[in-house]
């Protein structure tokens, strides 16, 4: 297959221009109110035909090599016998999604049909395997156990993904304004006319959502770094910490560990909740998304005044950039316990610059604890 270069500065795979209508075609047929359903059954299930002769002859389905194939891969992979005709019934209501067929329709026609077919079918079929008790639970990415990692590609990559995934989505201008022009969120809510925080809260969480089901759904861009897999537990704070921090405490108050700020009879894991749940907030306040009052530049302002809000607008928003980065990077060191590599990655930094980071963000936070616990221990 033939690579050309876009105009977003990397390399991306050219697909075949059948690639599209060969998909679309197949979708047609499947979702054809008239003779859907008989095609259906002919791509999915095998049929019984009889010749010229009277012979019964058994004619295998449209998706009989892939099937096979990948009958074959779970018996390596998991050591289970999956049967034909149970392999065909899964994917078949994988696909049918209670009449409404709504997965055909995250197919882009970037790759063959029969290759996303792929994927969307090896996902229902462990799925089924885990329900039916025959493998162990397994990893299985969905929306809710992973997170977008696109703040730390570069905007050119971001706007080709969503371009391809998002295209006519209601939620491509928000996705767009988020990862690729990177404007401050009131910004993006005066521009999309979204009225207040909460209802831009739900609007991206619910346009990320999409983007991340298409990426999951995607053939081209699912195993690179723009979708990551979120940690089982999805945050952790060492038992050193908490021990450290309980100790602080009780030396300063001679009552029970943490008792003042979460209470009594606790048990350590309820402690140690409690504790990610402080630590969450207390960073948000150490390091705000939002500095000082809103500064908005009027016609009506002289030339020098206008100068000056711009300076400071420009200087606001720049801090409200450098302390999300921090209150990130600060937590993925120090809550999540994250490794420096890997947060380097997603700051777009290089590891020394990020550790250096880290440890004076350290500083900050073990200076205002401090001060927190001589204003409410005592």
């Amino acid at each position: 297959m033939e690579t050309t270069t876009c105009n977003y500065g990397f390399e991306a795979e050219q697909p075949k221009d059948n690639y599209k209508a060969e998909g679309d075609e197949f979708i047609k047929n499947l979702k054809d109110k008239d003779s859907g359903a008989k095609y259906c059954y002919q791509f999915f299930f095998d049929t019984e035909v009889t010749d010229e002769k009277g012979r019964k002859k058994k004619k295998p389905c449209q998706i009989a090599s892939l099937r096979s194939k990948m009958i074959y891969d779970l018996k390596r992979d998991f050591d289970v016998d999956v049967k034909p005709e149970d392999f065909s019934n899964v994917v078949y209501q994988a696909v049918w999604a209670d009449g409404s067929f709504s997965p055909l329709d995250t197919y882009q026609g970037q790759s063959s049909f029969f290759s996303w077919l792929k994927k969307v079918a090896r996902n229902a079929v462990v799925e089924w395997l885990v329900d039916e008790r025959q493998i162990n639970n397994v990893r299985f990415r969905t929306v809710g156990n992973t997170r977008l990692a696109m703040l730390s590609q570069d905007p050119s990559k971001c706007k080709m993904v969503i371009d391809d995934l998002m295209a006519g989505s209601k939620y491509h201008g928000l996705l767009t304004a988020i990862y690729v022009d990177k404007l401050p969120e009131e910004r993006i809510m005066k521009k999309l006319h979204i009225k207040d925080a909460a209802a831009y809260k739900a609007v991206k969480k619910a346009g990320e959502n999409k983007l991340k089901d298409a990426l999951l759904r995607s053939v081209e861009y699912s195993e690179e770094n723009i979708l990551r897999d979120k940690t089982k537990h999805v945050v952790t704070v060492s038992t050193e910490f908490v021990a450290d921090l309980s100790e602080w405490v009780k030396s300063r108050t001679g009552v029970n560990p943490l008792s003042e700020v979460f209470g009594t009879n606790l048990t350590d894991e309820e402690v140690r909740l409690r504790t990610v749940e402080f630590l969450y907030d207390f960073s948000a306040k150490l390091w705000p998304e939002k500095v000082g009052k809103d500064i908005v530049v009027n016609e009506e302002d002289d030339e020098e005044t206008k100068k000056k809000k711009e300076k400071l607008l420009k200087k606001k928003e720049e801090k409200e950039k450098t302390n999300k980065r921090d209150c990130y990077i600060w937590r993925r060191r120090f809550i999540q316990n994250v490794a420096s590599e890997d947060v380097a990655m997603e700051v777009d930094r290089d590891h020394a610059w990020l550790d250096t980071r880290y440890s004076r963000l350290n500083v900050v936070f073990r200076k205002a604890i401090k001060q927190w616990w001589k204003s409410h221990a005592m």
